[in-house]
């Protein structure tokens, strides 16, 4: 049975969770679905709307809106200033959540490695390539990650939310290569990743984020956060619009945004926003 809960509920908790215990920054959390909400609001002079809305007019609407230009410069002015204000930033990570179904009976395909209920979640094959595409470009400076959790109900999640992270089972993307199934019957245990078989063992993922380091080749080309961020976005839409199965939707979703493209920082911050919205995958910093 699929585990009864929403997967954006996990994702919150899980956010809260790694925000308290780690040296993260959050650019989606903090940011985008904030202060870049503004994409989905529209202008219009239609009088009845106004009208509705306790603002009647007869020539012109009393709010003449704001040009996305102004608005670009404005957020321009904000990002780098917070930017300059964070720590060093050391590694991009992605997270791809998943909400796991709950196998409880012996009919079920992989029973047979367990002996015992067990929590499945699917791989799925477009998704599973860009991530290999991400991890295989950018090599040691990108962590992509699944995360799952190991409850089955909302309430037992809401349980355990201030300790999500101990219920959570999390594997890197390049292990699951080559498989359709991803399995496990706890968190903090190895999983058996199918449809060929095999052992793979847990991520603890506070130990990983804490022994994550500037390379030291890095050191030396002296790039700030700002640069960081734009460098990283730039290389981001340059594979997804290689990408043939997504490479449409997100060229057509970063032209509008193509008339303030001079302001790098926001620009970079509104692609990555666009990712997000055609992949699923949560974008964090290490700091």
């Amino acid at each position: 049975m699929r585990a009864k809960f929403e997967e954006k509920t996990y994702e919150s908790y899980f956010n809260n969770e790694l925000d308290k215990r780690s040296e993260i920054y959050f650019p989606l959390g903090q940011v985008q679905e904030g202060s870049l909400g503004f994409d989905s609001s529209s202008f219009s002079r239609n009088r009845r709307l106004w009208r509705k809305l306790g603002h009647p007019f007869w020539f012109r609407p009393h709010f003449h809106g704001l040009e996305l230009r102004d608005i670009a410069y404005e957020m321009e002015q904000y990002l780098g200033v917070e930017l300059d204000n964070v720590p060093e930033m050391k590694a991009n990570l992605l997270f791809q959540y998943k909400r796991p179904e709950y196998i409880t009976v012996s009919t079920g395909k992989e029973w047979s490695y367990w002996n015992e209920p067990y929590f499945r979640y699917n791989i799925y094959k477009e998704q599973q390539n860009l991530l290999m595409h991400i991890h295989n470009t950018f090599n040691s400076k990108v962590y992509v990650i699944y995360a799952s959790p190991s409850t089955t109900d909302v309430n037992e999640l809401v349980k355990v939310r201030k300790d999500i992270l101990n219920y959570s089972n999390f594997k890197n993307a390049a292990d699951l290569q080559g498989h359709k199934r991803n399995t496990y019957t706890q968190a903090g245990t190895h999983s058996v990743a199918c449809s060929k078989p095999q052992k793979i063992e847990n991520i603890n993922i506070l130990r990983f984020l804490e022994n994550i380091k500037v390379d030291d080749n890095d050191k030396t080309e002296n790039v700030n956060n700002r640069e960081f961020i734009v460098q990283f976005s730039s290389k981001m839409r340059e594979i997804v619009s290689e990408y043939p199965y997504l490479s449409e939707s997100f060229n057509e979703l970063n032209e509008y945004y193509s008339k303030i493209e001079q302001y790098r920082l926001f620009y970079s911050f509104l692609i990555m926003n666009n990712y997000r919205q055609l992949t699923g995958n949560q974008w964090l910093i290490k700091i």
